[in-house]
């Protein structure tokens, strides 16, 4: 299954370019500029992150800029384009490498290194044109929690002059004494604006300045603050906490909406509390009329993710009414959007944590009763869903519900479940269709003669999910609801999938149990994938090749993964051991390594994020890569892993290189990712040690004999040349798992 490419456009567009116009020539530029073909792509995909800081930017009354993304194009202010900077006359986007070349280091280390900002003064000029300047950067947050910009603002230093530093400004400009041309070369400030030591500046311009200055490194406190807050709990504590100040407010509150759920959690100086949405209080009517609510003595703004889903609502009250201009609502408008940031990242967080957890108690279940009340209690916790009921075939047409103390007279109606029945559940047991149900509204158009049991006792939005077998047949259908109409974005269509996915495999494997004389090769069945044809452009074929027989089972595994625009990711792993926990294990990381992949996590991520939420307690390898036959290209992978082999077409095999990594369980840190080329008629090879590994010789030589044998193979079908390799390189007492894979153009 795939997830959708586009998430839609957020609901404050046009409310943002409006914002942009007005923010004088530099606004105007950014909003008339083609993006498309640019690193940053066209405006309306921008992410929110980048919205905020460049509204913040724009209306700046210092020189201010923002440098995005890896290549750090530049997006700069009326005042910075003032600067004597080259980029002045240029188009807009340029990349930090054609406008200060020097400053490309400083600003991808606040990029890399996790600082959360860089201050450094710098004397210039001499005599009555000494000045001190001020150079402000911070690393600006996106709702994954990575840096993906710089926020730099230049300021006149106050206070007593001190002795220049030696490291290199945010601007990456060097020190110099004033020029013919009458500025400070690559000080961020023209001549025009200095002044001699007996010269005041107006005052209403340096309070401006000064608060524009605080309120910016106010803002880059908050992000930073944020972006070390891993839960809700912590997100809403900073919040009330740092906001006050940088926006002068008596009062701050946080709500937070779980989705489908309906109660709020409120967070102000005495602590959490719950709030009901139906509530007439102002941060319910937030969430709820998904609108700004305008108070008396403040305001109560929605707190939305990046397709637009309320996630919550922050309301700000000062000491006495307010006018409703327009900078307060800029700054407030930051505030939100860092707060949506931070409390995406931890909802999205918890939800890795809570399916890591689903899919630790599967691993460990024995039985079909053990399995479904694991799912009927764990499934419903990842997702925030309530009345929860698994349906499976029973003897003839009827079907068994299993479930979790449900209300008896919802169970009552489904005593006289069929196959055949037209109800939601009995459909998905009987089609294998995902049904999903936004509102009542809904059921009633689709089964107008229908009664509705799930929307008397109170669900709003429901889910029938079906779970296939190995031969993608329907086996049970997993239904849920939520008393709260909840919107089901990609992100949570994808949860879906997974859940149903983690759901397959477990009932899968404890069917496979009851039959131990054939447990090894049934399992070797179930571990592969259900995307076994791959995408257009590839062929592909997969083995797995047990060591022992009965309930000695491997901890060797493959797994492909459907991604979108026709790229494939393969994962090949191995966990330590020969017994029932090395499979356990293995089970559970490919769940996990399969939902982080799924869900968008870079291949450098996933083995580190992969150890933070198991832990350390095993130890094995681990490959992945992503196949994209439309670039022509693999992305490689590897954590203590053997390297693959690719064979370009006409040429000899060759190993595919890559950065060194620690194994599985000890990775802490983003590792090397290599990208090779794979064009038509290439083929690449990934597999475990079992394959090449033996006592009696080198390891070096189990490598040398793979290629010698796949040599003579290489021009036959996938399928072949798998059945090769595991037939003239056997011997081994390991398992063994083995992904074969050819661009066909």
């Amino acid at each position: 299954m795939t997830r959708s490419a586009a998430a839609p456009r957020p609901p404050d567009d046009a409310r943002w370019r409006d914002l942009l116009s007005r923010a004088g020539r530099a606004g105007r530029r950014i909003v008339g500029h083609d993006w498309a073909g640019s690193p940053l792509g066209p405006v309306e995909d921008w992410p929110a992150s980048l919205r905020t800081a460049l509204v913040i930017c724009l209306y700046s009354p210092e020189p201010a800029a923002i440098w995005w993304g890896p290549e750090l194009v530049l997006l700069p202010n009326d005042g910075y384009l003032a600067l004597p900077d080259p980029v002045g006359a240029q188009e807009p986007g340029q990349p930090g490498a054609a406008v200060w070349p020097d400053a490309v280091p400083t600003l991808t280390g606040l990029l890399t290194t996790g600082q959360v900002t860089c201050r450094q003064e710098r004397e210039v000029g001499s005599g009555a044109e000494h000045r001190r300047l001020v150079f402000s950067s911070a690393p600006i947050v996106d709702a994954t929690g990575r840096p993906g910009g710089v926020f730099t603002t230049v300021a006149e230093a106050v206070g007593p002059t001190g002795g220049a530093t030696d490291a290199d400004d945010p601007t990456g400009s060097p020190r110099s004494d004033t020029t013919s041309a009458g500025t400070a070369t690559g000080t961020g400030v023209p001549a025009a604006r200095r002044r001699g030591p007996g010269q005041q500046a107006p005052h209403p311009a340096a309070g401006e300045r000064r608060q524009a200055l605080r309120q910016a490194e106010g803002l880059a406190r908050l992000a930073g603050s944020l972006s070390a807050a891993g839960t809700r709990t912590a997100v809403t504590d900073v919040v009330i906490t740092v906001t006050p100040a940088l926006v002068g407010a008596t009062e701050v509150r946080v709500a937070v909406a779980t989705a489908g759920a309906l109660d709020l959690t409120v967070t102000d100086g005495n602590g959490p509390g719950r709030l009901a949405v139906a509530d007439d209080a102002p941060l319910a009517r937030a969430v709820r009329e998904e609108a700004t609510v305008a108070l008396p003595d403040g305001l109560c703004l929605p707190l939305r993710d990046g397709t637009g889903t309320v996630l919550g609502a922050l309301e700000v009250r000062w000491d006495g009414p307010v006018a409703d201009e327009e900078a307060r609502r800029i700054l407030l408008d930051a505030v939100a959007g860092l707060c949506s940031q931070a409390l995406r990242r931890a909802e999205l967080t918890a939800s890795a944590r809570a399916m890591a957890e689903f899919a630790a108690r599967l691993s460990v279940t024995r039985s079909t009763g053990e399995a479904i009340e694991v799912i009927l209690d764990a499934a419903p916790m990842a997702l925030g869903a309530a009345l929860p009921g698994l349906a499976m075939r029973d003897e003839g047409r009827r079907v068994r519900l299993w479930h979790a103390e449900l209300p008896s007279g919802l169970v009552a109606t489904f005593d006289d479940l069929t196959i055949d029945d037209p109800r939601p559940i009995a459909r998905a047991l009987r089609t294998g269709e995902r049904i999903i149900l936004r509102n009542r509204a809904e059921f009633a158009a689709r089964h107008p003669d229908l009664p509705d049991p799930a929307g008397e006792y109170g669900m709003v939005t429901t889910v029938v999910l079906p779970l296939l077998d190995a031969s993608r047949r329907p086996i049970a259908a997993l239904g849920f609801g939520w008393p709260r109409e909840r919107p089901l974005p990609d992100d949570d269509l994808a949860l879906l999938d997974t859940i149903a996915d983690l759901c397959e495999q477990t009932l899968e494997r404890v069917r496979l149990a009851a039959a131990e004389h054939n447990l090894v090769t049934r399992l070797a069945g179930r571990l592969r994938t259900s995307a076994t044809v791959g995408p257009p452009g590839l062929d592909v074929a997969t083995r797995y090749q047990p060591a022992m027989s009965g309930l000695h089972l491997g901890g060797d595994w493959y797994d492909l993964v459907d991604l979108d625009d026709g790229r494939l990711a393969v994962v090949v792993g191995d966990v330590v051991g020969h017994q029932v926990e090395a499979a356990a294990d293995m089970a559970q990381l490919r769940t996990v390594v399969n939902t982080l992949i799924r869900s968008g996590v870079p291949l450098a991520e996933v083995f580190p994020r992969l150890t933070g939420l198991l832990g350390v307690g095993f130890l094995g390898t681990c490959l992945a890569m992503v196949v994209d036959p439309v670039a022509g290209e693999a992305q490689v992978a590897r954590v203590g892993h053997p390297h693959p082999v690719l064979l370009p077409a006409g040429r000899p095999p060759e190993t595919v290189w890559t950065g060194h990594s620690l194994p599985l369980g000890l990775v802490r840190d983003p590792v090397p990712v290599t990208t090779v080329a794979f064009g038509p008629g290439d083929l690449l090879v990934a597999y475990t040690d079992g394959l090449v590994e033996r006592r009696d010789q080198a390891y070096d030589a189990g490598v040398t004999a793979l290629h010698e044998v796949i040599v003579p193979v290489r021009d036959q079908p996938v399928e072949a040349i798998a059945d090769t390799l595991l037939a003239k390189l056997s011997g081994s007492d390991d398992d063994q798992a083995l992904v074969v894979i050819r661009h066909v153009g």
